[in-house]
């Protein structure tokens, strides 16, 4: 079982949620030290002083574990943007941060060894998908449907496309070279995709 994302969080008394956040705390510190075969549940529960069936009454596995401890890492890492302003202007704003976050231990450890574990279970792949892909996703779409509304993009353009159009490629090239992602980069994907979408200029 997960709990990341909409599932309930532990419930009762306040030492409870504290007992939680350590846990997910120490998942992540524990990733973040060294590679995610050696992470065990056991490991984790040491680092964060409690017993082992603590974590097993919320996970089920220590995927489970590590995806919700990552899912927190990275709210902290890159903060919502504040609602208001330009949507293209907000969005680049945001890819920004996201690029300045993906050279971080979490990024880099967690989210590759979660991406790597999903490549093999199926079950675990469809909640990485959930939790972590469609929602970034998501929280994209709506730049793009607020720049459709003001007349920044063309109104037929379909907007998952075009958040896929300027994610994939900057999540590609963190996956899968050994050059990251950097500012001029999102900026050269962004330009070149809002240029394509961008509203035709009726004729004098």
């Amino acid at each position: 079982m997960s709990i990341a994302g909409d599932r309930v969080r532990p419930a009762g008394r306040p030492r409870s949620m504290e007992t939680h956040r350590a846990i997910l705390d120490a998942a992540m510190h524990v990733l973040e030290q060294g590679h995610y075969r050696d992470v065990s549940v056991e490991r984790i529960a040491t680092s964060a002083g409690v017993g082992k069936q603590t974590i097993y009454r919320w996970y089920d596995s220590k995927a489970d574990l590590l995806l919700d401890a990552f899912l927190a890492r990275y709210t902290e890492g890159v903060p919502p943007v504040v609602a208001g302003g330009e949507p293209l202007d907000n969005f680049r704003d945001y890819l920004h941060r996201l690029v300045a976050f993906l050279p971080s231990p979490a990024m880099e450890r967690g989210y590759r060894a979660l991406f790597a574990e999903a490549q093999f279970e199926r079950t675990f792949r469809q909640r990485v998908g959930e939790f972590v892909l469609k929602r970034r996703r998501d929280f994209a779409r709506g730049f793009i449907i607020a720049a459709i509304h003001k007349g920044q993009i063309r109104e037929d353009a379909d907007a998952d496309l075009v958040v896929d159009m300027i994610l994939s490629p900057i999540m590609f090239k963190f996956l899968a070279t050994v050059t990251p992602p950097d500012h001029a980069f999102v900026d050269s994907v962004f330009d070149t995709v809002m240029a394509a979408v961008a509203p035709v200029k009726k004729a004098a």
